[in-house]
């Protein structure tokens, strides 16, 4: 018995993180990340004691990182099962980069009705916030880097300066992560509609991509 003790610690202690995850990133996604208070979180986790949060991820920013680390390996292998499934030759790099960005984030929402939260903290975060996009961000965080996507990337923005292709990159990622949560929520259960505007999102991703040198 007594060595099973550990272990039952070790689940509780894991259900009380993925509480707090799960109703930090609905009350982000609903409220903005600077909307809600860590006591409100503490609340609506379930949790009595105060200092829970502070064990478990230390802060805000900790908390943060949990949520986009909890969805993150999920979305990489979707992400990397459409890389090596999917003849991207047929596309132009910009349309390939697109749709390497929207398809398997639709498919994760589809499967996983809670992943429109993690889309929209994303939407709120992820053009700001990643030193790719935003060199003067000092916000520590950590996201998930896809190589050859990376490349895609580089390949569409090509024809740009290196500063005009960082400002492109940022409206990209920003118009991918707010386009697709949005799609997804507004016709949840709506097959056909939601993959027909996911379609309208890819297009303007790589319209985007394509458009010749505004410097």
């Amino acid at each position: 018995m007594a060595a099973a003790a550990p272990n039952k610690h070790a689940t509780r202690s894991a259900q009380t993180r993925e509480r707090f995850i799960l109703a930090a990133q609905k009350l982000f996604a609903e409220r903005s990340l600077d909307g809600v208070s860590l006591n409100e979180i503490t609340v609506a986790a379930g949790q009595k004691n105060r200092n829970a949060l502070q064990y478990h991820f230390g802060n805000r920013k900790g908390l943060i990182q949990a949520i986009l680390d909890h969805h993150a390996d999920e979305v990489a292998r979707l992400r990397d099962q459409y890389l090596a499934t999917t003849d991207l030759n047929a596309w132009t790099a910009a349309e390939a980069a697109a749709r390497v960005l929207v398809v398997p984030l639709g498919e994760y929402i589809r499967d996983n009705p809670e992943g429109v939260y993690y889309v929209r903290v994303l939407s709120q975060l992820a053009a700001i916030s990643n030193p790719q996009t935003n060199p003067d961000s000092k916000s520590g965080l950590s996201f998930r880097q896809v190589p050859r996507l990376e490349t895609l990337m580089e390949t569409a923005l090509a024809h740009l300066s290196p500063a005009e292709a960082r400002r492109r990159l940022f409206l990209v990622v920003t118009i991918n992560f707010h386009g697709v949560a949005d799609v997804c929520r507004a016709f949840d259960g709506k097959v056909r509609q939601r993959n027909a505007m996911l379609e309208q999102v890819i297009c303007a991703i790589s319209a985007l991509l394509e458009a010749p040198a505004r410097d």
